[in-house]
């Protein structure tokens, strides 16, 4: 598992699990994440290719104890 953190639409962290990505779609101006079993997150990406790029690259984070 590889957690990554991403800032939603509402500028909220939000940290997913990158092998539970199923899709990366447009809808209208919006690129949206969707989950596998979860309702799409609306992402502050410009593109899909921005989207995949990131998710690529991200550094990953732990869950552990703070």
């Amino acid at each position: 598992m590889r957690f990554i953190m991403i800032k939603g639409y509402d500028d909220k962290e939000v940290a997913i699990n990158t092998a539970n990505i199923s899709a990366i779609k447009t809808f209208g101006e919006d690129v949206c994440l969707l989950m596998s079993g979860v309702t799409p997150i609306i992402t502050q990406f410009t593109s899909i290719t921005d989207a995949v790029d990131y998710i690529q690259r991200a550094p990953s984070i732990s869950l552990g104890a703070e």
